[in-house]
């Protein structure tokens, strides 16, 4: 009887178990739906908050025109949003606005931009600035984590929609290089293959289409854009410490916070983490930076990844435990400067 009452414990204990684990992922497919609902393009917060900074250079249509992000494929066959009433700009020196609404960043400064639509007019206070992330980098972050909230970690096939877009037939093999180019695409931005590109001007937002992370580095690394430092809308590349593998996965830069002394929280969303699309976070040390490694001779790779603090870890939707505990940040990739 003792073996029967023990295996009837186990038993609830397993369907105990079990309903916990089925309320917790109903619980997150509702956390993931919500962040899905919430998450807004740059330009589409920018209308909500009445603020829009922006570098020279950036160009897109008034918000209360387009506030969504057309792919770099899609742009010849887009047409440009029908302008009910005027586009016009207090300062056409700092903002430029055209006839079809499609504004452009020219010179620092400040500029309110109006548009007048069916619901009224509406004002944006556009502020350009030499120091402002440019619009194609925010956006790219933005397409990454729409990705990451709306696949909602699901466990996607190895030919999925990322590599159906970039190999257009069946191929069957790690993507993680391949999510970066398609969100890139996705953004607007025009992903390069790395053998054309051999000089970039200093304010050309760059990517590039090459589905092998060692062709990524390649291409950043020629143009003097590999660097020990993150910014929004950097790709990261890691390198892995069991075997000195310097381009054994990347990511993309969702969050960078400096925190002070050469220390950074960095916020990735990553494809191909497990078959799936993940979001990490954690501490990196720029102090340890390996990005000359391979260039530098006698460097090798240096342990500079950490786990944020526990009061930190507020987000129930990222990763906050490290990808493994062998890996280590090799560098990023500069796609602006």
């Amino acid at each position: 009887m003792r073996w029967i009452r023990r295996a009837g414990c186990a038993l609830l204990s397993a369907m105990l178990t079990l309903g916990a684990g089925a309320a917790f992922a109903e619980n997150q497919d509702a956390l993931f739906a919500e962040a899905a609902a919430a998450l807004k393009t740059p330009a589409a917060a920018a209308l909500e908050a009445g603020t829009l900074a922006l570098r020279p250079g950036d160009s897109l249509y008034h918000p209360a025109l387009r506030s969504t992000v057309v792919p770099y494929d899609q742009l010849e066959t887009t047409a440009a949003p029908a302008v009910q009433g005027a586009v016009t700009s207090s300062d056409p020196a700092v903002v430029r606005a055209d006839a079809d609404g499609l504004l452009t960043a020219l010179t620092p400064g400040t500029a309110e931009v109006s548009c007048q639509t069916g619901a009224g007019t509406q004002t944006l206070t556009v502020i350009v600035t030499d120091d402002a992330i440019p619009l194609a980098a925010r956006n790219f972050a933005y397409v990454a984590q729409r990705e990451f909230t709306q696949t909602a970690r699901a466990r996607l096939p190895k030919y999925n929609q990322y590599a159906k877009w970039y190999y257009g037939k069946r191929k069957e093999v790690g993507w993680c290089s391949v999510f970066t180019i398609w969100c890139a695409n996705a953004s607007g931005n025009h992903p390069v293959d790395e053998s054309a590109v051999t000089e970039a001007a200093t304010d050309q937002v760059l990517y590039f289409r090459e589905g092998q992370v060692g062709n990524q580095y390649d291409g950043f690394q020629k143009l003097g854009r590999f660097t020990g430092e993150p910014r929004v809308g950097y790709v990261v590349l890691y390198g892995d410490l069991s075997n000195s593998y310097r381009t054994t996965h990347i990511g993309i830069v969702v969050g960078a916070e400096a925190r002070g002394a050469g220390l950074y929280r960095v916020t990735t969303v990553e494809g191909n983490m497990s078959n799936t699309v993940k979001s990490y976070c954690y501490l990196y040390d720029s102090n340890l930076d390996n990005h000359t490694v391979g260039v530098e001779k006698g460097k090798r790779l240096q342990e500079n990844m950490s786990v944020v603090p526990k009061v930190e870890q507020t987000d129930p939707l990222v990763q906050y435990a490290l990808q493994t505990d062998h890996w280590c940040v090799f560098g990023f990739g500069a796609s602006w400067l």
